[in-house]
């Protein structure tokens, strides 16, 4: 995400990443991550696996819940400078995500 924004973003942007798994395995993803475009690594990741964030803000996917796996819904979030949320995208469907594009255009909204 961080390679496709224009220039005047790079530098105000900052993309952090919180997964349900603990600290010592967010490791593993990095590479996985990496292996998949070339560039370097921007993004912050961060662990929630006691799922304090996911309970927060009301995302966990209660049918994976009920097998034992607290995942989140997939959300995206765009918040100004001073940590208000501008902007909130949530699917149920774990493929739905949204587009570079859309995350883009609510960034510059925030000129």
């Amino acid at each position: 995400m961080h390679s496709l924004l224009p220039a005047d973003l790079k530098a105000s942007t900052k993309i952090i990443t919180i997964a349900p798994d603990p600290l010592d395995k967010l490791g593993d993803i990095i590479p996985k991550v990496k292996s998949k475009f070339s560039g370097e690594f921007f993004i912050e990741l961060l662990a929630d696996a006691n799922h304090a964030v996911i309970d927060r803000y009301g995302l966990l996917n209660e049918q994976a819940a009920a097998r034992g796996r607290m995942l989140p819904h997939p959300t995206t979030y765009v918040l100004d400078r001073q940590g208000i949320v501008r902007w909130k995208f949530t699917e149920i469907d774990y493929k739905i995500r949204p587009s570079n594009e859309a995350i883009i255009e609510q960034l510059k909204k925030l000129k």
